[in-house]
């Protein structure tokens, strides 16, 4: 491990609180009221639950494989070739991801802000900002994000409390108004965020120390006050039929915050939030797909050639009815399901191996 990119448990918390956060955060939001409406509250308590019984197999893997880069680990013990096409598929995901983070965000900023800006010169710009940073190192990237995530926590209590004369919270029962089913149902949507916990094994040989159960039970629960807040927020706000309605629920929550009778329109605040969120995201995925490489002295080439391929996708001909629907009936289901089903493929593939080693060291044939 190059000790000078290394970064604290702590620090990777954090960082799992930003990239993964934007998600859980903000893009989730719609889907699950949408889904399981005034229940939706239920949902992401239920998938916390769910999660900290899901976690101890990271916990399993990260202590098998010593803390060692997951992939390097992997081509030691098994056929190259095999896990190469492992590591082809985790970057065309993160790929799509990366895509997915952008388009929306764009299309938040071109809806809202920048209706005359051509989508181009923001898809290049903020991309091109993601591959520098990317480009750098780990600690690089952690440093930044303490940065920004500092002022996002407080800009997300600052608009809650704000809007505190604006709740009300009878709006959150009758509590299972429909049954169980539209909560068992939504689940798949918030446990897409919550699977991406794994991803934090990618980055394991840049923490010098073990990662632990209480480590990732802290993650799992931070990203669910993350999502629980604003999205309680939006229905004791709008009501679980409105809020079923908005596009992004979290921006309107800015919208109707104000200082006093005499300061409004303050929602460029949520600026920051959501272009913060997004920069350590698609970063931290670029990186990430930068560790998984062979090569090492063409990294820069890789990571414009990733540009290219994400400018390409965001600007597609498609609308965004066609893309939302997209994203919330297949690529969030989709990832909530290949991340499980990977979590256990890591779990026997650690098992078998280390069964194996075990094996040949005690002299048994």
């Amino acid at each position: 491990m190059n000790k000078s990119d290394s970064i604290s448990v702590f620090q990777l918390i954090l960082l799992s609180m930003t990239f993964i956060g934007l998600k859980t955060h903000v893009m989730l939001i719609s889907p699950l009221i949408k889904t399981a409406g005034r229940d939706a509250w239920v949902t992401v308590l239920l998938t916390c639950l769910l999660t900290l019984i899901w976690v101890p197999l990271l916990v399993y893997v990260n202590k098998k494989t010593n803390g060692e880069h997951l992939f390097q680990w992997m081509k030691k013990h098994m056929n190259k070739s095999f896990t190469n096409v492992v590591i082809f598929l985790i970057i065309a995901y993160l790929t799509i991801m990366e895509i997915a983070t952008l388009r929306e965000t764009i299309t938040w900023i071109n809806i809202i802000f920048l209706q005359r800006t051509p989508l181009i010169i923001l898809v290049l710009l903020f991309g091109f900002t993601c591959c520098l940073l990317a480009a750098t190192s780990m600690r690089t990237i952690s440093i930044v994000n303490v940065f920004l995530l500092f002022f996002i926590v407080l800009l997300g209590f600052f608009v809650s409390f704000t809007n505190f004369q604006f709740k009300d919270y009878s709006l959150l029962q009758p509590v299972l108004e429909n049954g169980y089913f539209p909560v068992i149902k939504s689940i798949v949507f918030q446990g897409s965020g919550m699977v991406e916990l794994l991803l934090l094994l990618f980055l394991q040989h840049k923490v010098p120390q073990p990662i632990r159960y209480k480590h990732l039970a802290v993650a799992g629960i931070l990203l669910t006050g993350l999502t629980i807040g604003p999205l309680i927020g939006a229905i004791t706000e709008f009501g679980p039929v409105e809020a079923s309605k908005q596009r992004f629920p979290p921006y309107e929550e800015w919208g109707i915050a104000s200082l006093g009778k005499f300061i409004e329109h303050i929602d460029f605040l949520s600026i920051y939030q959501w272009l913060s969120g997004t920069f350590i995201r698609i970063s931290t995925f670029l990186f990430i797909m930068k560790e998984l490489v062979p090569f090492q002295k063409g990294h820069k080439r890789f990571l414009l050639l990733i540009l290219v391929v994400i400018t390409v996708c965001t600007l597609a001909p498609i609308t965004d009815f066609t893309f939302s629907n997209l994203l919330f009936f297949t690529i969030i289901p989709a990832t909530f399901w290949l991340f499980v089903a990977f979590s256990l493929f890591l779990v026997v593939i650690v098992f078998l191996i280390s069964h194996k080693t075990r094996r040949d060291k005690s002299g048994i044939f």
